[in-house]
C-alpha cells in the first residue's frame, strides 16, 4: 500500500502571521508612547494653587505644558530650560502648530515675575491661547487638575 502526503490546507486558507504580528506590535508601541507623553508633563514637582473657578480642561493638539518651579526654573518636556531656550521652543511650536495653546503650571510659591516672563515669551511667539493650571478647592488627596 502506498501512502502519499496530502496537503491539508489550501493556499487561500492560511492567515499570514508576520503582518498581523507587526500590526499588533506597532499598535502596542503607539499606545505606550502616547501614555508616557501624557504623564511626563504633569509629574513635575509643582504645587499648584487653588481657584474656585477652576474647570477641568480637555487637551488639544499642539498644547504644551510649561512648568514653573518654586525657584523660578522653567521645565518643558522634562527638561530644564533658560528663558532664551524657551523662546526658541515657543517659536517652533507657533510655526508647526499655529493656534496652539500653552498651559502654565506654576508653583503657588513661584514669583509672579517668572510667570510674566513666560507670558511675554508666548506673546513674542504669537501664541495667544495661554492659560494657568490650578486645582479646584477640594480634598488634598484628590489629583484633579484644571485650567483657568
Amino acid at each position: 500500500m502506498k501512502f502519499t502526503k496530502q496537503d491539508q490546507h489550501k493556499d487561500g486558507d492560511t492567515v499570514p502571521l508576520a503582518p498581523l504580528i507587526d500590526i499588533v506590535f506597532l499598535t502596542l508601541v503607539f499606545f505606550m508612547a502616547t501614555a508616557v507623553f501624557g504623564a511626563l508633563e504633569t509629574e513635575i514637582d509643582v504645587d499648584l494653587p487653588t481657584a474656585d473657578t477652576a474647570q477641568e480642561a480637555m487637551r488639544t493638539q499642539g498644547e504644551i505644558y510649561i512648568n514653573l518651579r518654586r525657584d523660578g526654573t522653567v521645565v518643558l518636556n522634562n527638561r530644564e530650560m533658560t528663558m532664551d531656550e524657551l523662546q526658541e521652543t515657543l517659536y517652533q511650536i507657533a510655526e508647526y502648530f499655529p493656534g496652539g495653546s500653552v498651559v502654565i503650571r506654576g508653583d503657588q510659591e513661584a514669583m509672579l515675575g517668572h510667570a510674566i516672563a513666560i507670558l511675554d515669551r508666548c506673546r513674542r511667539a504669537d501664541i495667544q491661547d495661554v492659560s494657568f493650571a490650578a486645582m479646584p478647592p477640594s480634598d488634598p488627596g484628590e489629583p484633579a487638575e484644571a485650567a483657568l
